[in-house]
């Protein structure tokens, strides 16, 4: 190449900076095909992989995944159903007040075993208000009065035939002065 571009009459500078480019070229085509000829035998032995793979496990495999992908989204279904229920349970129990928390638990569990569904139009369980009314009505003690509960000083006693006026309002946490 070097003799072809001396009969071109052409200065010694201007062939060197030819053959310079001419070797970055020579030297890239090179690692081209280094490249290609590796991605070819990948190719090569992605292909045979494939022809000594089992179909018939692939496709039980692919089935099994199928299932496995089924069971999630409908176990994530009814967590996300388990969930909206739960938040919307705990709206309609919010002004509620339990005794204890063993009637709330109780009166939940109770509220679970009717299973109400819910109306989306009403916003609302179907039946349960009427329910928890009656369940007041009926079951008295598992939720606070709506009238204040008296709250004691002393531990009260009953009077007994000896006592005196003095005793009875001890008992009753009035002193003297607030007769």
């Amino acid at each position: 190449m070097r003799e072809f571009l001396k009969g071109l009459e052409l200065e010694d500078e201007t062939i060197d900076t030819i053959m310079a480019e001419h070797g970055k070229l020579v030297t890239k085509d090179k690692e081209e095909i280094t490249n290609l000829k590796k991605q070819v035998e990948d190719a090569n032995k992605k292909i045979q992989s494939y022809k000594d793979m089992d179909i018939d496990s692939i496709k039980q495999s692919a089935t099994d995944w199928e299932t496995k992908y089924n069971e999630l989204v409908e176990n994530q279904k009814a967590e996300k159903e388990k969930s909206i229920r739960k938040e919307r349970m705990d709206a309609f129990f919010n002004d509620v007040k339990f005794s204890s928390e063993m009637a709330k638990t109780g009166v939940i569990a109770k509220f679970n075993e009717k299973d109400f569904k819910y109306d989306e139009e009403s916003k609302s369980f179907q039946g349960a208000k009427e329910w928890l009314e009656e369940l007041k009505k009926s079951d008295a003690n598992s939720f606070m009065s709506d009238v204040a509960n008296p709250s004691f000083s002393t531990t009260p006693t009953a009077p007994t035939n000896d006592s005196s006026m003095d005793d009875v309002l001890k008992i009753m946490g009035l002193t003297e002065e607030k007769k």
